[in-house]
């Protein structure tokens, strides 16, 4: 029966994944084609997919919110592509994702 779990429970990562790489598509088409509503379905799919692969790899979500908000800090004090210097899109989402009260 643990056997049966456990193939269950990589079979399910498994399609998790595939799910993530079609939503990665449906963005790349959708900003070929100029369509926002692709682009945004695309990404939304690949933010709720992240959640679910992360439950399924035995993750909490808060944790993965902790190493997404550490990470955003790394890449704001690198200048990530020069998101920050540029436009100011890190310290944004930043402050979007965990507002300072």
């Amino acid at each position: 029966m643990v056997e049966v779990d456990v193939i269950k429970g990589l079979k399910a990562i498994e399609e998790l994944k595939v799910e993530m790489l079609k939503a990665q598509w449906e963005f790349q088409e959708g900003s070929i084609h100029g369509s926002e509503g692709e682009m945004l379905q695309g990404l939304a799919d690949l933010v709720a997919l992240s959640y679910l692969l992360t439950r399924r790899m035995g993750f909490d979500y808060s944790r993965l919110d902790r190493t997404l908000l550490q990470r955003l800090e790394e890449w704001k004090e690198n200048d990530h592509h020069k998101l920050e210097t540029q436009w100011g899109d890190l310290g944004l989402l930043l402050s979007y994702l965990a507002p300072e009260d």
